[in-house]
């Protein structure tokens, strides 16, 4: 006979440590030996925290050319390199190294290479400069990134053969201080210094060009950085103000993720290692010079956390399960779009965004625009211009970045009710609306959308069908507004939320294919809310930011399909942005006013969480 737990039963995983979402997730800094000779600006090399090499930088009082190797527990004194520097480069292992470039004072050019015992003078770099960046791996295979030079800021970078270096193609944004992981076939360099900032850019090297991808979370230079190109780590370095950080963040060949922080905030430091999950952090600067070393280490066995999974963790003698955590959602900076505005038109997904017309910072005069942009999920690209320039157009229609809708709009002298297709290459002019208006929501799709409220004037509640080739008046909102947000999955289940009408708005109302009912109304009133305008369904999207009696916010609210509640907030105010997502779980927010944040990109995430199962 069957027993009941064969024919009912499941099997729970044991584990003696919770799931986590990578191997860097659950890495730890710890200390190691201190150097002999504390020091900044020094360069470094290695593979890992067992085995590397230190050499010259500033011990505070002046240059030093020391050279130091690591063992894991302890620094030992090596023959000194020729000509004492700092703020150098370094690259290799603890055997076979190059250091380049630096200050005596004054910038330098010379390159040195370590055979194990000695260093040698070798072929000069062809930029003289200082406070550059440098790769992780082979010393044969180097790279030399960017820098002070004379005058300025650096965007050369040069590539070594094991004998000579060669300039290659510049970076797209020159900087100093910038922090690398990789070699001059591949690597990914990230931060920096762009006078009077510092940046959170990052740009990929495949061999024969730099393309921008997702920024760090944490602004900074003169870090340290382990790794590869498509598995790199940073951490340390200087924050706007010259604020020394402790955070370490991972690249995983596509975002950059928080993870445990050094145990003591320092810059002019350098890192060595070859691998995200095994490397050192040495020397560098507080409010005095250092010898500190930390070492990072990641567990080489984790098991990898899963939605849904649920475990019996042995060590806490608990259930768990693992759930989306929204609460715990944030928004990180993404890459800058091309042509900074705000009352833009949008569509699409968070690696398949749509942004076209709006008010621009610069250019246009009449305050109105016809540039369109997509984004791929790392940067955002010029495309072919709407037919018709226009801001306030109705907000967001199309489910991805190659179909869309623009309908309305003011168009700089006037009103227009002027509508166009885009089939993901051009923009294609087709009916107009039936009531000429600007700053209505759209929801739905370029075949089959909704478009309701906006200004004729007065404001108004009208909501009108597109079939993909006339428009057809339905069922007005219940309360007449502009600017306003709308989201939902298609044409018979949206939402719309916000706006302006004799006041400041906060109702919702649900709209099923007919008619429009007033459900539960947001937290804060407010108009010209970001959302995400894909939304896969009506039980799961985000209105965030908005403009409240003024100024702009940067609240950010997530419907449930019944109530709103209030999660993390937006790091910039801002109001009549662009939106893009297709859940609560991930969506995008960029451009708008005022002007500092029209040319920035939000990007909000959601990670996923294991949960305490406790009976009730």
């Amino acid at each position: 006979m069957a027993n009941y737990s064969d024919i009912k039963g499941f099997t729970v995983q044991t584990l003696s440590t919770d799931t986590l979402v990578s191997q860097q997730a659950g890495g730890a800094w710890a200390s190691g030996g201190s150097l002999n000779t504390g020091r900044y600006g020094l360069g470094a090399s290695g593979t890992g925290n067992s085995s590397s090499l230190a050499f010259s930088g500033n011990n505070g009082s002046g240059v030093v050319n020391n050279t130091e190797s690591y063992n894991g527990s302890s620094w030992t004194e090596l023959n000194n390199i020729n000509t004492s520097r700092f703020y150098l480069g370094g690259q290799g292992t603890q055997t076979a190294a190059i250091g380049f470039g630096g200050e005596t004072p004054g910038k330098v050019a010379n390159s040195e290479t370590w055979d194990g015992t000695n260093w040698t003078e070798g072929n000069d770099l062809n930029t003289a400069r200082l406070s550059l960046g440098s790769g992780s791996l082979a010393y044969t295979e180097a790279l030399c990134v960017g820098g002070w030079k004379s005058p300025g800021v650096a965007s050369e970078v040069e590539s070594y053969d094991g004998t000579s270096w060669s300039e290659i193609a510049e970076m797209n944004t020159a900087r100093n201080g910038p922090m690398v992981s990789g070699d001059n076939t591949n690597a990914i360099c990230s931060g920096g210094s762009i006078e009077p900032g510092v940046q959170t850019k990052a740009e990929l090297w495949n061999g024969s060009s730099w393309t921008e991808t997702s920024e760090i979370n944490t602004a900074r230079y003169n870090g340290g950085a382990a790794g590869i190109y498509t598995g790199a780590l940073i951490f340390g370095g200087s924050n706007q103000g010259g604020t020394v950080d402790a955070e370490t963040e991972f690249w995983d060949g596509s975002s950059w993720t928080e993870v445990a922080d050094l145990s003591a905030a320092r810059n002019y430091a350098d890192g060595a290692g070859i691998s995200n999950a095994d490397c050192i952090y040495a020397g560098g600067y507080t409010t005095t010079t250092v010898a500190t070393t930390e070492e990072w280490s990641a567990p080489s066995d984790f098991t990898q956390i899963h939605e849904g999974q649920l475990y019996f963790n042995s060590t806490t003698n608990t259930f768990k399960e693992t759930i989306t955590d929204l609460p715990g959602g944030s928004w990180a900076s993404g890459a800058s779009i091309n042509d900074g505005r705000n009352a833009v038109g949008s569509a699409g997904t968070t690696t398949a965004a749509l942004l076209f017309a709006g008010d621009p910072v610069s250019g246009s005069p009449s305050g109105v625009s016809v540039n369109t942009e997509k984004y791929d999920g790392s940067s955002w690209t010029e495309v072919n211009n709407l037919n018709t320039q226009r801001r306030e157009c109705f907000y967001g229609c199309g489910l991805t970045n190659t179909a869309a809708l623009c309908a309305g709009g003011y168009n700089g002298s006037a009103k227009t009710g002027n509508v166009e297709t885009w089939d993901g290459t051009n923009w294609t002019e087709t009916t107009n609306l039936n009531q000429t208006r600007n700053s209505g929501a759209l929801v739905g799709s370029s075949t089959a959308a909704i478009g309701f409220g906006g200004i004729e004037p007065p404001f108004t509640g009208k909501t009108e069908f597109w079939n993909g080739s006339t428009w057809t008046e339905l069922a007005d909102l219940n309360t007449s507004r502009y600017t306003l947000s709308g989201a939902g999955p298609s044409y018979t289940a949206a939402l719309a939320f916000g706006g302006y009408g004799t006041t400041y708005d906060a109702e919702t109302e649900e709209w099923n294919g007919t008619s429009w009912t007033e459900v539960s109304d947001l937290n804060t009133a407010r108009y010209g809310a970001g959302t995400t305008v894909s939304a896969s369904s009506l039980n799961s999207l985000l209105a965030f930011g908005g403009d409240e009696a003024p100024p702009a916010n940067n609240k950010t609210e997530f419907w449930n399909g019944s109530s709103w509640s209030e999660l993390a907030e937006l790091s910039s105010n801002r109001f009549q942005m662009g939106g893009a997502g297709t859940s609560g779980t991930g969506a995008l927010s960029f451009g708008g006013a005022p002007n500092p944040v029209a040319t920035s990109t939000e990007e909000w995430t959601v990670n996923l969480a294991n949960k305490t199962i406790t009976a009730s």
